[in-house]
């Protein structure tokens, strides 16, 4: 009964009980696209070598999908506005989720994974108007509860990860894999339906849905000249700007060569890939449950300082890992995840508080086009090195990790000056 009652009155459980609205039905849909996309996205990489792409064509395929994200996210601002968050929503995770997931379960070479990748890019246009949706009707007071709800709700669909370890280790690489992306096709539409069906149009989608009438695309994207001049005229938007790029540059990496990395210089068997995806949720999850509401009180800048240290410890820790060490790996990953909890949900509710609200799906595309942008030289940049050497790409990680490090430390009075209010 004590332990029913601290856990009624969790602070998180409590947000997930009263929590009405998007926020809400955003919440609650979330499984049915996390679940299958955790089964597939830690072999997506050893599935493209297993069909013979070299190093590099990963990496470039990798570079082709930032790409398509970097040219959709000047578009996605306006198309955002003019369809409303729920439409733009629906339509374009089906074009870049429902397709790709169609075409990787019947890929045969390189190609089939770069039109694959160029569809997947489309997903910049409901990753904005997407996050419109979690956010714009939401207490700003809320939204690093939101985010860490939404991060756990990633970390427990990742219990499901043995089914593709069991999967792999019967049926091999891939025809378990082509199994798991039908699945994944028919999950995530279902959920992109049900959000439409039962999800509202923001109070702000509204009013940029009466303002945009009559207007077409290109008009409400002439005034983007406009939009960058606030950007960058504004040095709290240019931190978000910067956090963003660099987290987007060593997520990419990390995403496409882990998987590499481990199977084919340390040796570790493929299906036990799947296994690295539960121990970090299982301590992702614990903390964000356990320690994430009594961190709140010490804002950003401290926290995301712990969390890069730790980053930067568990790199070199992988970096220096001897083959077949599996014990390590396992390391490597708790560490990993404790620092994914100190720096993500702040990274994530920082970025959206620094942006003006009556202008957040013009400003968030055109800030993650300058993003993604930037991104695209490094996904062949890091399949470069790895045909090099496959530590290569984790300490070019290192080098961007070390550079946040300093940004952060050095804006002590602008992160400590950022405020949770309504």
């Amino acid at each position: 009964m004590f332990f029913k009652r601290r856990l009624i009155g969790h602070p998180l459980v409590e947000t997930l009980i009263t929590i009405k609205g998007n926020p809400r039905i955003v919440l609650f849909t979330e499984p049915l696209w996390t679940v299958p996309f955790f089964l597939f996205s830690p072999f997506l990489s050893v599935y493209m070598a297993a069909l013979l792409l070299s190093d590099r064509e990963i990496g470039l395929v990798a570079s082709i999908f930032m790409f398509s994200r970097a040219i959709t996210a000047i578009f996605s601002g306006a198309v955002t506005d003019k369809l409303g968050r729920k439409l733009a929503t629906v339509i374009f995770d089906t074009l870049s989720w429902t397709l790709p997931c169609l075409l990787w379960a019947f890929s045969q070479n390189f190609w089939w994974f770069a039109i694959a990748a160029a569809l997947n890019g489309l997903m910049q246009i409901p990753d904005n108007s997407w996050t419109c949706l979690l956010v714009e009707d939401a207490d700003k007071r809320m939204l690093v509860r939101i985010y860490s709800l939404l991060h756990m709700i990633f970390q427990i669909s990742v219990i499901f990860a043995p089914i593709a370890a069991i999967m792999i280790s019967n049926l091999s690489i891939v025809p378990a894999m082509r199994i798991l992306f039908v699945f994944s096709c028919i999950s995530m539409t279902l959920k992109f339906i049900i959000l439409f069906k039962f999800g509202d149009e923001t109070e702000v989608g509204r009013t940029r849905l009466r303002e945009t009438a009559g207007m077409s695309i290109w008009r409400i994207m002439s005034g983007y000249g406009d939009i960058y001049k606030r950007i960058f005229a504004s040095p709290e938007m240019i931190l978000a700007l910067v956090i963003t790029t660099i987290f987007s540059i060593t997520g990419m990496i990390a995403g496409n060569f882990f998987g590499l990395y481990v199977t084919g210089t340390l040796l570790i068997a493929e299906h036990l890939l799947a296994y690295f995806p539960i121990i970090r949720s299982v301590v992702v999850a614990s903390f964000l449950f356990l320690l994430q509401p009594r961190l709140e009180k010490f804002g950003f800048r401290n926290p995301m300082l712990i969390g890069l240290s730790i980053y930067l410890a568990s790199l070199v820790l992988l970096i220096l890992t001897p083959v077949d060490a599996m014990s390590i790996l396992v390391i490597y990953v708790a560490l990993d995840a404790v620092a994914f909890s100190f720096v993500m949900p702040r990274s994530d509710s920082l970025t959206q508080i620094l942006i003006e609200p009556s202008e957040r799906a013009r400003i968030r595309g055109l800030m993650m086009e300058i993003v993604l942008g930037l991104s695209i030289p490094f996904g062949y940049l890091a399949g470069y090195l790895s045909d090099m050497d496959r530590r290569f790409p984790f300490i070019l990680i290192t080098l961007f990790l070390v550079m946040m490090f300093i940004i952060i430390a050095l804006n002590k009075k602008r992160l400590e000056a950022v405020k949770l209010t309504k």
